[in-house]
């Protein structure tokens, strides 16, 4: 999926006419970016495991995604993203967001790990259904 995800998301880019100002990087949590690039980013878009321990919503989904891409770490499903939301201080340029996926009752706590991690400003945004699922936060 990762190579599929990578080109598809230049394939954006350049549909945007964006291919001049974005490049597309992969890594795991900001691993083998360099120290020169730290602080340069403009933005960190993550969908990481965040699922709570035994709180998938429904079978077919715990059947047809791997346990790895669908638990978050520790019985509140944080551990890995905030992981990322601390890794991302790091990446992002001041001013830079992360905007990340979570579980539709992780916004407070993943707002408060935000600002308490060094973002200036942090926002829960909804799905299409009205629930609460992604955070965007600013550095």
């Amino acid at each position: 999926y990762t190579t599929l995800f990578r080109s598809l998301a230049k394939e954006n880019t350049e549909a945007l006419g964006l291919a001049d100002r974005v490049a597309v990087l992969q890594c795991s949590l900001g691993s083998g970016i360099g120290e020169k690039r730290m602080g340069t980013f403009d933005a960190v878009v993550s969908n990481p495991p965040y699922v709570p321990a035994g709180a998938v919503e429904d079978t077919e989904t715990e059947q047809h995604e791997p346990t790895v891409a669908l638990y978050g770490g520790g019985p509140d499903g944080l551990e890995i993203p905030i992981d990322v939301l601390v890794r991302s201080v790091a990446l992002l340029r001041t001013g830079g967001v992360l905007v990340m996926e979570h579980d539709h009752e992780q916004g407070a706590l993943l707002r408060a790990a935000a600002l308490g991690a060094g973002f200036k400003k942090a926002e829960t945004g909804q799905d299409l259904t009205g629930r609460d699922r992604y955070l965007r936060a600013v550095r």
